[in-house]
């Protein structure tokens, strides 16, 4: 009997899951664009990553702004460091200085370096946000020093509020993304 009742309980939380997705989707489905999906998905293929992860990121940054200027320096769609950008290029060998505001270069790089993280962190996604985020450099140390570890697989414990923050965004634009363009579309994505 306690096990039909358990079975029950976990089947009501995971419909009131969905039905919770299917209504963050339907309330974002104004306010949460896709422009520039040709180019997402091609690049998100080339470099092995969700196309709705990229478009996660792109939407936290930038929020689709292909002028889009950080305080800090970072330029364009992915908010791309220019000193990062040129690391980049000489790994993907590309030719000349890089145009950040060019949505096709920005998103080639930027997956690129997305995918890069991802690697080094063995696919651990909250360890490679924070890395895009907050630097490579500051992951590391906060590894080295306790702070994370290798394993980490939630956000809560990273110590900076904004870096914090913006994986737990990205991570919940993902999943908006997933149920709009997914769910809704019945299935029907790229």
């Amino acid at each position: 009997m306690a096990k039909r009742r358990r079975r029950r309980i976990v089947r009501f939380r995971w419909a009131a899951g969905c039905l919770g997705l299917f209504v963050i989707a339907w309330l974002y489905g104004y306010w949460v664009p896709f422009p520039y999906r040709p180019t997402i998905v091609a690049a998100a293929r080339q470099n092995h990553l969700s196309p709705y992860l990229v478009a996660a990121v792109i939407r936290v940054e930038s929020r689709f702004q292909k002028r889009a200027l950080s305080q800090r320096g970072a330029e364009g769609l992915m908010q791309i460091m220019p000193t990062s950008a040129l690391w980049i290029t000489t790994k993907v060998n590309w030719s000349g200085k890089p145009n950040l505001y060019d949505p096709l270069t920005n998103i080639h790089l930027g997956t690129w370096y997305l995918h890069y993280l991802l690697t080094s962190y063995h696919g651990n996604q909250v360890l490679a946000l924070a890395a895009y985020n907050g630097g490579p450099e500051t992951v590391a140390r906060w590894i080295q020093t306790g702070v994370l570890s290798s394993a980490q697989t939630r956000y809560e414990s990273i110590p900076y509020p904004e870096t914090k923050n913006f994986v737990r965004r990205v991570q919940q634009f993902e999943a908006v993304y997933q149920v709009m363009y997914v769910f809704l579309s019945f299935g029907k994505h790229f």
